[in-house]
This record gives structure tokens, C-alpha cells and sequence, in this order.
């Protein structure tokens, strides 16, 4: 573990730009995107009053509407953290990715990043659905059950998203299919999860600190890359490793 954030500051240190580079295009287009997603929704409210209809919330074309909406920018950015993730590893490389690059990298990779996240929100809902339900309709008003139901809640998306995480790192940062990124996950978390564990604790905390004035500067362009990429060299370097040995067990 300490060799990876190691390699990636001592990357950061030789050129920051690179990594800074990447955030700055990320954020870029993840504002692009939002935006694209609320001019489709001020349409829908130029289409209801052009109509002479009155905007409810819950009705189905207004629900169906935001849906779709809601959906299409988690698939697109979801793709660009695939994207982001490649800038990364590249930038350990000293390769430049350029925003066009970028761009169309975050398209290509959408679907399969879309996938992952898919599969791991649906495992959220098996694991976190049957504790917020029982709470909202048995429990609620018991003494420290909202607590209790918050502490397991945040338990099982915190380990949901550190078992998925490889997986999404596969896919955008080395460009492997959907199976090959779970493969990989599974065989990366079998040999490294005692690190990686402690590597995306970490992590998590700096990205808790990107919604903090101020301290977000630090942390979304130095904090956030170096730990972002650390995360991916760790992942990296274990599947070179293995891969050498099933190379040397064949010979």
C-alpha cells in the first residue's frame, strides 16, 4: 500500500499537471452534462406550458421524464469516472490525455461502467431495502433504532462500493470488458483486501472532504488524484504480479 501512494505522489510530484489536468476535464464535463440534464427538464416545463398543462410531480409523465433524465447522466458519468480513472493511470505514465480523448473515452466506457453500477446499486437494494423498510414501518420511534438503521445503512454501501470499486478501476483504468473488470475485482480483492481496505478507507475520507469549502481545492486536485491513482497502481501491480506467476507455473 505504501509503495502505491508512493509511486503515484512521487508521479504527482515529477508533474501535477497531468493529474490536475484530468480533475479539471472531469469536472468539465460532469457540469456539461448536468446542465445538458436541466435544459432537458426546463423543455419539459416550456412543452407542459406551451400545452396549457400543469406541472405535477407525480404524475407518470413528469415521474417517466425525470427518470429518464436521472438515469442517462448516472450512465454518462459514470463513464467519465472511467475516463478520469484512465487520465490517472496515464498521468503515472506521463501520458497527456487531451479533452477530445477524454470525451470519447467517457462515451465508451459508459455501458460497462452503467453495468457495474447497476449490479451493485441492485445488491444495495437486497441488503439496505429490508433494513430502511422495517425501520420506516416497525421501528420508527424506537429509542436509537434511526441510528442503528443510519450505522448499518452506511456499513453496507461503504462495503459495496469498496468490492465494486475494483471492478469499476478495471474497467476504465486498464479497459477491460464488464466480465474481465468483475473477474479481476474478485481475484484483486481475494489477494490484496487487508490494503486495499485500508487504501479506500482513505480514500473515502478524502472524498468526503471534496464537499468542504475551501479544503476542497486540496483535495480535488491533489489529495483525490494521488490516492485515486494510488488505488489504481495498487490494483495494477496485483494483476501483473499474478499474471507473472501463472506465466512462470505454464513454463
Amino acid at each position: 500500500m505504501i509503495a502505491s501512494i508512493t509511486k503515484a505522489f512521487n508521479a504527482y510530484s515529477k508533474n501535477p499537471f497531468l493529474f490536475v489536468w484530468g480533475s479539471l476535464m472531469y469536472m468539465v464535463l460532469l457540469i456539461a452534462f448536468l446542465l445538458a440534464g436541466l435544459g432537458l427538464i426546463l423543455a419539459y416545463f416550456i412543452a407542459l406550458s406551451v400545452f396549457g398543462k400543469d406541472f405535477d410531480p407525480q404524475s407518470l409523465p413528469s415521474l417517466a421524464i425525470f427518470g429518464v433524465i436521472a438515469l442517462t447522466f448516472v450512465f454518462f458519468s459514470g463513464g467519465l469516472n472511467a475516463s478520469l480513472a484512465r487520465a490517472f493511470r496515464g498521468a503515472v505514465w506521463k501520458e497527456k490525455t487531451s479533452l477530445t480523448k477524454f470525451y470519447a473515452y467517457a462515451l465508451d466506457k459508459a455501458p460497462e461502467t452503467f453495468g457495474i453500477m447497476l449490479l451493485r446499486d441492485l445488491l444495495w437494494l437486497l441488503l439496505a431495502g429490508p433494513g430502511i423498510g422495517g425501520y420506516l414501518y416497525f421501528l420508527k420511534g424506537i429509542d436509537f433504532m434511526d441510528v442503528l438503521t443510519g450505522m448499518y445503512v452506511l456499513t453496507v454501501t461503504f462495503t459495496l462500493h469498496l468490492m465494486f470499486t475494483p471492478a469499476l478501476l478495471s474497467a476504465g483504468a486498464l479497459d477491460t470488458g464488464l466480465y474481465s473488470s468483475m473477474k479481476h475485482a474478485f481475484e484483486f480483492m481475494r489477494k490484496r483486501h487487508i490494503f486495499f481496505i485500508t487504501m479506500y478507507s482513505l480514500f473515502a475520507v478524502v472524498w468526503f472532504l471534496n464537499f468542504i469549502p475551501f479544503v476542497q481545492f486540496i483535495t480535488i486536485f491533489f489529495a483525490y488524484p494521488v490516492l485515486y491513482s494510488a488505488m489504481i497502481v495498487m490494483f495494477e501491480d496485483t494483476l501483473k504480479a499474478e499474471k507473472a506467476v501463472e506465466k512462470e507455473d505454464d513454463d
